[in-house]
């Protein structure tokens, strides 16, 4: 296929023809992350993944970022049947902060960040706290599954895991902090990592069952 042609296919038509469930056909990601990230597609840069599953996804990023490397963590052993030349699978617990900088110090920091691993409220979280710092300025984290901060998912599995706030919920406060910026005066940060990135956070966009978070390309305060 040839370049022309390769960029002819939106992101989504590539979901469609590797069988991701980010697709249209079923949670219907790609459309917004296309819109985010096709600046991008000729970029030479990594894209880390948390969770590789039947390794659909990783099979599309590689496709869609032809000069990118792709890196895709799982914990099922079985996953690393999906690596080639182009992608590459890291096997371990990517709520282990010492796992995730062992693959960052391999292959460097990532451009984009995904989030499609256990669902859980506290992996959720503990993923932003450990990747958006280690973001290339400019990059974008991605946080899926969102969904399941919410009552329905709650009936059948424990996704609230060790932490007593839901992720939907740690990025509104995230968002508020954004937002609201120095007219929040003397009111406290929810936590010390809302209080110390706040700041890098270009944007937050919420749309059905994910968010996607922009890092800054340079830190400026800026005069209210």
């Amino acid at each position: 296929m040839t370049k022309a042609e390769r960029n002819q296919q939106s992101l989504d038509q590539i979901g469609l023809s590797t069988g991701t469930d980010k697709s249209s056909r079923c949670h219907d990601f790609l459309g917004l992350y296309d819109r985010r990230m096709a600046h991008m597609r000729e970029l030479s840069f990594t894209l880390l993944e948390i969770g590789v599953y039947h390794g659909a996804s990783v099979q599309m990023w590689s496709e869609y970022f032809p000069n990118a490397k792709i890196v895709g963590l799982d914990i099922n052993d079985e996953c690393k049947k999906y690596e080639t030349d182009r992608i590459n699978i890291r096997i371990g617990d990517a709520s282990r902060i010492d796992f995730l900088f062992s693959v960052v110090q391999e292959f460097g920091q990532p451009s984009i960040a995904i989030d499609d691993g256990s669902h859980r409220w506290d992996h959720q979280i503990s993923a932003l706290h450990s990747l958006f710092p280690l973001l290339k300025p400019g990059g974008i984290f991605v946080m899926e599954d969102l969904d399941t901060s919410f009552d329905a998912h709650l009936v059948n599995a424990p996704f609230d895991g060790l932490s007593t706030i839901s992720c939907y919920d740690y990025l509104t406060k995230l968002g508020r902090a954004l937002v609201g910026d120095q007219a929040l005066q003397t009111e406290k940060h929810f936590d010390l990592f809302t209080s110390n990135w706040y700041q890098w956070i270009g944007s937050i966009e919420f749309a059905r069952r994910t968010a996607v978070l922009s890092k800054k390309a340079a830190f400026n305060s800026g005069p209210l």
